[in-house]
């Protein structure tokens, strides 16, 4: 039974998504597995917990279908991998059952196929022992062999009989179709396959309990106890010494009165900040869920630790705000983009993170704790972000900002379609912003005239309209359909 509704199911990946666009197909096959999951798990009523993966999928299927944006789609296709494996698997975090749905779709251990086929036959057995067996040396080889064909000009030339074999064997043969069947039957794998074991599983309550006893029976030492609070005083003190003058030197020239010098790259300060934030939030994470893994949230003189390690966290928030203020200033300066709503993305997500390490520090809460809730708020602001309109909110800021020699008019080309018809309206306003750029002394847009603009424009509102009239009405969203009424006119 669950071979046929695989075979089935992977029918209609093919007659959903081949040559299709997302939309209104994505979300029929994310309701089919659904169901194929909650029909063979013999669960179609909400267990516990599950009211905030329903919600996350509701929101971003509505994204999908009227928006059909990248975060949309992408938020989409996160979730539906969380709440798959929240069906088939115990109450864990999101980010456990992501972790799980995504082990699964490469879970290459398991049989090609859900459940056994004829069990028992020899014959079959046999065959699909040398498949099994055969597949990974095939792929090894393959791999070896195109190399030694690059780096060896004369394997190259005595391999050149073989390879042409090769390619009149397979001329007729798809390897798109291959390749995207393929990637199908993975996918209904992750979906049908229900593992025995949970890889990623973080076995802890929210609150640590007191181990009384160490490994064999013996009983800690106190001394060595003793011994990894003195060195976590010295490794907290070290560090909150080091980015308080990091922070004293970005609130001295970055909080109040910022004023961008000559020959000064925002585009290089902003990245930098970002990288640094999420290094040392990696870092404070590593050594808060290090040293109060265990037994030290329960040492009796830990007050002036957990008051270093409370320090240490504060100053990582304002790092976070420093950076928000980088974010801040590159918006202002150089408009809104796509790339720039990612980081004050990861801003919020990194201050909730410290918010949680806060709570874990101060009630010795455990690891899984701060995994369960910043996972679970993760998902609901992709969720939430996927119902917003931000390629038009970039358009609109962008063509009302006031530094119009530093808009990138690029981006304007690389929005939505159902922009398409904001831009056109204003575009006088662009040959504005076109030609005072055009004025600096280092032009980085690639139209420097509206007629250039144009013609760019007119190829992409061409191209979306041929593409549009190709896909059928598995295709189907709002974003798209109303784009294809305006500019087909």
């Amino acid at each position: 039974m669950r071979n046929a509704v695989f075979f089935v199911l992977w029918l209609f990946y093919y007659a959903f998504f081949w040559h299709e666009g997302l939309g209104l197909n994505l979300f029929i096959f994310a309701i089919l597995l659904n169901l194929s999951a909650r029909f063979f798990q013999s669960e179609f009523y909400f267990r516990r917990g599950e009211w905030s993966y329903f919600l996350a999928f509701c929101l971003s299927a509505i994204g999908l279908l009227w928006l059909n944006s990248t975060i949309s789609i992408f938020s989409f296709i996160l979730i539906n991998i969380a709440y798959l494996s929240f069906i088939w698997g115990p109450e864990l975090s999101v980010m456990e059952h992501f972790g799980n749905g995504f082990i699964r779709l490469f879970n290459f251990t398991k049989s090609v196929l859900p459940a056994p086929v004829l069990k028992g036959s020899p014959a079959v057995g046999g065959v699909y022992s040398v498949l099994k067996l055969s597949l990974l040396p095939l792929a090894i080889f393959g791999v070896f062999f195109s190399l030694f064909r690059a780096g060896n000009p004369i394997f190259k030339e005595w391999s050149n009989g073989f390879t042409e074999l090769f390619g009149q064997l397979f001329a007729d043969f798809s390897w798109a179709m291959f390749w995207f069947l393929l990637l199908g039957g993975l996918i209904l794998r992750m979906v049908f396959l229900s593992p025995k074991s949970w890889p990623l599983v973080f076995k802890l309550k929210d609150n640590l309990q007191r181990r009384r006893f160490g490994g064999k029976g013996r009983f800690f030492k106190i001394n060595a106890l003793r011994r990894e609070y003195r060195m976590a005083l010295m490794v907290f003190a070290s560090l909150n010494g080091l980015l308080l003058l990091v922070n004293l030197i970005d609130i001295r020239w970055f909080w109040f009165g910022f004023e961008m010098p000559q020959n000064f790259s925002l585009k290089e300060f902003l990245h930098e900040g970002v990288a640094f934030l999420i290094a040392s939030l990696l870092l404070a994470a590593a050594v808060v869920f290090y040293y109060f893994r265990n037994n030290l949230n329960f040492y009796p003189g830990k007050n002036t630790l957990v008051v270093l390690a409370k320090i240490w966290l504060v100053q990582n928030a304002i790092l976070s705000i420093s950076v928000l203020l980088r974010s801040y200033y590159y918006i202002d300066f150089h408009g809104l983009a796509n790339g720039r709503i990612t980081v004050i993305t990861i801003i919020s997500i990194v201050l909730v993170g410290l918010f949680l390490l806060y709570r874990k520090v101060n009630g010795s809460r455990s690891h899984a704790y701060v995994f369960r809730y910043v996972s679970l708020y993760t998902m609901l602001l992709l969720a939430f972000m996927s119902v917003w309109d931000w390629d038009r909110s970039i358009a609109k800021h962008n063509l009302a900002h006031g530094r119009i020699n530093e808009i990138d008019v690029d981006n304007y080309l690389r929005l939505h379609p159902r922009v398409y018809p904001l831009i056109i309206a204003k575009l006088d306003r662009v040959e504005k912003q076109i030609e005072a750029h055009v004025q600096n002394e280092e032009a980085w847009i690639r139209h420097h005239n509206l007629t250039d603009f144009q013609i760019s424009l007119e190829e992409r509102r061409k191209d979306f309209l041929d593409r549009e009239a190709k896909q059928s009405w598995l295709s189907w969203n709002y974003s798209d359909a109303e784009a294809f009424a305006y500019l087909g006119q």
